[in-house]
């Protein structure tokens, strides 16, 4: 690594025990972590202790740690270097702009990462699919998916060191929860014949389970002398003043639908209640993260065609112009977010093509 033999930019995320030590040299000590690799094998992964060092050093090294003195090594550690395409050179299908019908997926366009590379893998998969019958191509957006913020980083910003998708870079990310991903993605898996029939008329039914529930809660009313009182209390509420549905009690901070259940005339399926208590807690943030994603979405529509002359555009600045001609964006909303691309160049794009 610092003796030149290996070029390439490391990882940031998972940087070598050689690359510690440069970088934090006035730390005193650094955890390591023994991973059994197996119950069936007495082999252990050292998390923590990636390195480049010969093997005799290597040696000295996991023998100087304490309850490692006769450990036997069966795989030295080893740096990686790989070549990776320009991801600038690729469509947010992940289809090349180069050769036409070919896909790339994972290390080869610059990300690490096991899980980087299954969410490219999906895509370019799929998209793959839909070109052979014709179909149009899945490209998921920012607010929609957290595969859709990492290949727009990728496609549009490119990427000087090997890519990690962090939940920081997804600006939307209130929207793009673990609990809503049936919810924002199962259409699509649909249309593009990746979900089961049975599949979707289940996602179909928890649909209409959660808006049932939520109807429900909307129609019972809390009097002031009902026994939800009761439970208020516990949480350091006054009584109710007035009539409340069950509905709005449940966006009082604190305020469980578990806890209410026992007050509801009705039964209710927890996992379903899980979601309706989600939506009614954090409406208000959703409701604002989504109308700022729709400003976004409508750019994300207007499609730009991929032989445009952007030499032909009058008025756009010569950076925004070699920018456009490098990267060649799929939509006005992708060319929005192109470094050094300023929002008056937007509005001339904008406006030729609605003139085209």
């Amino acid at each position: 690594m610092y003796s030149g033999a290996v070029t390439g930019v490391g990882p940031r995320y998972c940087p070598s025990i050689e690359t510690k030590l440069v970088r934090f040299e006035d730390k005193e000590r650094h955890q390591i972590f023994l991973e059994p690799e197996s119950l069936s094998l007495d082999t252990t992964y050292i998390q923590g202790f990636s390195n480049s060092m010969p093997p005799h050093v290597q040696e000295e090294m996991i023998h100087s740690l304490p309850g490692l003195e006769n450990a036997v090594i069966k795989i030295y550690a080893y740096a990686i270097e790989y070549d990776a395409v320009n991801p600038l050179q690729l469509k947010p299908t992940l289809e090349t702009k180069v050769i036409r019908n070919l896909y790339t997926a994972g290390q080869i366009n610059g990300t690490s990462g096991y899980e980087e590379a299954a969410g490219q893998g999906l895509l370019a998969g799929i998209n793959l699919g839909l070109r052979i019958q014709n179909k149009e191509p899945l490209v998921l957006r920012r607010d929609e998916a957290y595969i859709g913020v990492m290949i727009d980083d990728l496609v549009t910003k490119g990427t000087e060191e090997p890519y990690r998708l962090l939940t920081s870079r997804a600006e939307y990310r209130l929207l793009l929860r673990h609990d809503n991903a049936d919810m924002r993605l199962t259409d699509y898996g649909y249309k593009a014949g990746t979900i089961t029939e049975e599949r979707y008329q289940r996602y179909v039914a928890k649909c209409n389970e959660i808006q049932a529930l939520s109807d429900k809660l909307d129609e019972v009313r809390f009097t002031m002398k009902s026994d939800v009182n009761e439970y208020l209390a516990t949480l350091g509420y006054e009584p109710l003043s007035a009539g409340l549905s069950a509905l709005d009690l449940l966006r009082r901070p604190h305020v469980e639908l578990e806890a209410l259940r026992k007050y509801l005339p009705f039964d209710f399926d927890e996992r379903i209640g899980r979601c309706v208590e989600i939506n009614v807690k954090y409406e208000g943030y959703i409701s604002k993260a989504l109308r700022s994603a729709e400003k976004l979405n409508k750019m994300e529509f207007v499609k730009i065609p991929e032989d445009i002359n952007y030499s032909e555009i009058p008025n756009l600045a010569l950076e925004a112009r070699d920018k456009f001609e490098a990267i060649r964006p799929f939509t006005v909303g992708q060319a929005s977010r192109i470094s050094g691309v300023n929002p008056s160049d937007i509005s001339v794009l904008a406006m030729y093509l609605e003139r085209k």
